[in-house]
């Protein structure tokens, strides 16, 4: 016969598993994090293939697109995260808590990558960086429940492993095909998707 901790243990683990539904995301937090997403896969895409063009023409530093644009896109988010904090729009269900977490932890493990890829290389740091996108737009979508973003970190993953088998240059191009089909079309289709919830 069971004990009561063994009945109790299913329903702890299902709520570890997955964020509580109880309380339906808004709208507004629906647009933010399509936002967050367009915003940043187009910063991620822009920089990829200005790096990929920059290397073509032979210019000295080819890599100067991503010290711009990455800083200036990581200062855009934070305000704007900001912002929307002070005028009491941040979403306070346990998805948006779930949500705030993966995007801290993401950051955490990026920074992490980055630094690894001064040891490892950029042709072996690029595929694995892919895989972390991919992994973590996946659990985006399972968190916010919105298959876009799974069919999206699926193909990132997917490229990332493709792309442990081309040059450093060509990674480039994949990097952009991954943030066009991870982040800027899901993060399209979700803006779309939260029309229908304020609906």
């Amino acid at each position: 016969m069971k004990n009561a901790a063994a009945l109790a243990l299913p329903s702890a683990a299902a709520s570890l598993a997955a964020p509580s539904t109880a309380q339906p995301m808004t709208a507004a937090s629906l647009r933010a994090y399509a936002f967050t997403y367009i915003f940043r896969g187009v910063a991620v895409l822009a920089a990829a293939l200005g790096n990929y063009a920059l290397e073509h023409v032979g210019f000295a530093a080819p890599w100067l697109p991503w010290m711009v644009l990455m800083p200036a896109a990581a200062v855009v988010l934070s305000v704007r995260g900001r912002r929307q904090q002070r005028a009491g729009l941040a979403g306070t269900t346990p998805t948006d808590r779930w949500m705030r977490l993966l995007q801290k932890s993401f950051v955490l493990v990026l920074l992490v990558s980055l630094a690894a890829a001064t040891q490892i290389g950029w042709q072996n740091a690029h595929p694995l960086i892919l895989v972390l996108y991919g992994v973590g737009t996946m659990v985006a979508g399972r968190v916010l429940a919105f298959r876009p973003l799974v069919w999206g970190g699926a193909v990132c993953g997917l490229l990332g492993v493709a792309a442990m088998a081309v040059a450093a240059d060509t990674q480039l191009l994949l990097i952009a095909a991954a943030m066009l089909a991870s982040y800027v079309v899901p993060g399209v289709l979700l803006h779309a998707h939260s029309r229908n919830v304020a609906a």
